[in-house]
This record gives C-alpha cells, structure tokens and sequence, in this order.
C-alpha cells in the first residue's frame, strides 16, 4: 500500500530545482548531459523555444556547480544520474545567475527595470558569497553607483583571488522582444542593445571576464 505523501507531485509551473527535489516532485532526469556540456567549449548559448526545461536544466546546473552547494550534493543529486558520475567541477563555481524574463515594465522604464533586478541580483551574490569577500571589497560594492560598477567590483575581486564564476543567463533576450513587438520601436530597440545601449554594455562586460575571470558562461 502506499502512503499519499510519497506520491510524488507534478511540478507545474516550477522552475527550481531545489525546491522539486525537496518537495518530492517529479523530476526528469537530464543530468546525464553535465558531462557532454563540459567537454563544449566554455561559453556556450543555447536556443530553445519555450516549454523547453531550460529554465529548470539552468536551474539543476546552478546547484551542482555551485560551491555553496557543495555539500548538499549527496541530497540533491544523490537518487540522479550524476550521482553516481559527478564530475570534477562539482561544486567548484560562485554562480551569477540573471533571468531576463523578470525584466518587465513600460518600454520606457526597460533601463531603470534592468538596472533594479541586476543589482538587487548582485545584491543577492556578495551576501550568498559573503564569506570569500573582505569587508574592504564589500564596501567598495555598497558604495558602487550602478550595476555595471558593482559587477566590476566582484569581477576584480574574483580575478584577482582566482575565484572560479559561473555567469547564467536565462531568457536573454525577453524584454527587448517586447520593444521588438512594435515595428516603429525599432531604432528604440537598436538604442538600447547597439552601440552604447546598457544590454550592449552589459554583454560587452561579460564578454571581456569569460575565459578568464568568468570560467564558464552558458546563456539561454
């Protein structure tokens, strides 16, 4: 006879790993191909259409790379595939993680929007990584004015004490797709993603830490 509480639920509409795991919810099982990604070259971009697990397989990666999880992985991946195979970078990486779908807004307020969730996301690192940071360089983040100067902060730091990153990057493209929506906001949208325009900025930044402060990028 089984019980109802080890009836496993289905996850609709949840995109944590963790929280699957934790709550016994149905998982599938797509673990098997961490060791595929790591024989890639190190920045990888996939395309997807939605309803795809990308949110949940990006979600699953963070976990086991993540050096603050290191010691949940018995609990976490122990009943999955890469239980039984972990690989050598388990638990090696700080993980930054963004998710661009939760960029919204009018048109007009895309800047002030990205910047607000990228710094409230940064905000989110240096505390989860809290411990790998002096104070010195946690008050040289507070003080930061904008996002990309915070981030700078953090890629100076991590490179200059050899911290492996791990850059994450869900649904890059969302919100500029809303711009994209209306035909006579196109040379809105070539504002803000060309030239000088701060999604442009961004990537720019990014481009210049992978491969060397960032030791791997997968963007979505």
């Amino acid at each position: 006879m089984m019980y109802m509480e080890e009836v496993k639920r289905i996850p609709y509409g949840v995109s944590n790993f963790v929280d699957v795991i934790e709550q016994n919810q149905y998982y599938v099982d797509k673990t098997m191909y961490l060791p595929l990604l790591e024989d890639q070259p190190s920045n990888l971009f996939l395309i997807r259409p939605r309803r795809f697990g990308k949110s949940i397989f990006l979600s699953m990666m963070g976990a086991y790379y993540d050096i603050a999880r290191k010691d949940d992985f018995e609990h976490l991946f122990g009943n999955l595939w890469i239980g039984s195979h972990p690989t050598r970078l388990q638990g090696t990486f700080q993980i930054m993680s963004f998710d661009f779908s939760r960029v919204g807004g009018s048109r007009e307020q895309l800047e002030v929007n990205f910047q607000i969730y990228c710094t409230g996301e940064l905000n989110i690192f240096m505390n989860k990584y809290h411990d790998f940071y002096s104070d010195h360089i946690r008050a040289q983040f507070e003080a930061a004015p904008t996002f990309e100067a915070k981030l700078q902060v953090i890629l100076g730091e991590a490179h200059l004490r050899n911290y492996p990153l791990y850059l994450i990057v869900d649904e890059y493209d969302n919100f500029t797709n809303m711009i994209l929506a209306h035909e006579e906001h196109l040379m809105r949208y070539r504002n803000q993603t060309h030239g000088e325009g701060y999604l442009r900025q961004f990537f720019n930044t990014i481009k210049g830490a992978a491969g060397n402060t960032l030791g791997r990028v997968f963007v979505t």
